[in-house]
Parts: C-alpha cells; structure tokens; sequence
C-alpha cells in the first residue's frame, strides 16, 4: 500500500498583494496553516514539530523537496508531499482566509489514486478521483507517470471565472 502522495498546488490570483499575503501566512513556522511549519525546508529532523502537522494538516510528516515554491507572478506553485492523501481541509480554509486566491491541486498517491480539486472562499469545488487502471500484473513495469485527464490541470482562465473577476 502507498503512503506517500504528492500534490501540486496551485495558488492563483488577480492581487499580486493577495498572493504575498498568502505567501507571508504560509512561509513562517509560528504562522497559522504554515506550510513551511507543516512542510519544512532544510530543517532538522529533530525540530519537527509532529502533534502541530498533524492538527494542522491531518497528517505527521510532510515534506518539501527543495525548490518545493515556485513563484510564477500571477501564481504560487508549492509541491508538498503527505503521508496517503492531501490536505484539503486545509487548502480550502486558506482560501476562506485568503478570498483573493484560488487554489488547486493536482494529487498522485504513487499507484493509489490520483485526485484534483479547486479551492475557492474556502469551498471546495469539482473534486474528483480516479484509480490507476492497470491490471495486477502490470504493476510491475508501470513506470510511475499518470496519464490524467487534460482538465485537470491548472486553468488560469478557470481560476479567473472561479475568484468572480
């Protein structure tokens, strides 16, 4: 069985201000939600702060790959990786406290499932969820790439219609 899922999430806005917003609520590890707290970057195994993850996101040991942020002007892109399943609770509570963004996620659980989801006023919109389709045999030689639908990836003409703008 898989315990390791990665997602992409995407946070979009019109408000370059609103993203560095969202950027300053997330970055420190004293911030509510951080995801730098629950998603440390260089730190020491030993500072990991276990019970604060898992009240924050669901889950004790989440990790960011460095170069895990990329800032793309008009959009944040984080990669963060949960034990089993995102934390889409907490992404959709961000965007209740952040209404200027849109956030959303594209989610691999290695040969588990993959999902995507749109997060907006803290809602979460169009989830969805799909297996892989490989008979048991082919497990094997699977080579670790999902083949997900186009419309699951981040449209920012999409997230424009999902903020109102």
């Amino acid at each position: 069985m898989s315990t390791n899922a990665t997602t992409t999430l995407t946070v979009w806005s019109a408000d370059r201000a609103a993203l560095e917003a969202f950027r300053a609520r997330v970055a420190g590890p004293s911030a509510p939600f951080s995801l730098e707290a629950a998603v440390p970057t260089g730190m020491d195994l030993d500072a990991w702060d276990h019970d604060r993850a898992t009240a924050l996101w669901g889950c004790g040991r989440p990790e960011l790959p460095p170069g895990g942020l990329t800032d793309l002007g008009d959009r944040l892109v984080y990669r963060v990786d949960t034990p089993w399943a995102p934390p889409t609770t907490a992404f959709a509570t961000l965007t209740a406290e952040h209404p200027a963004v849109v956030a959303h996620a594209v989610t691999t659980c290695e040969a588990e499932f993959a999902s995507t989801a749109w997060f907006v006023h803290g809602s979460t919109v169009d989830e969805r969820e799909t297996g892989l389709d490989l008979p048991v045999e082919e497990l094997d030689d699977w080579d670790g790439e999902w083949d997900l639908p186009a419309d699951w990836s981040f449209d920012a003409a999409r997230a424009r219609t999902l903020s109102g703008g």
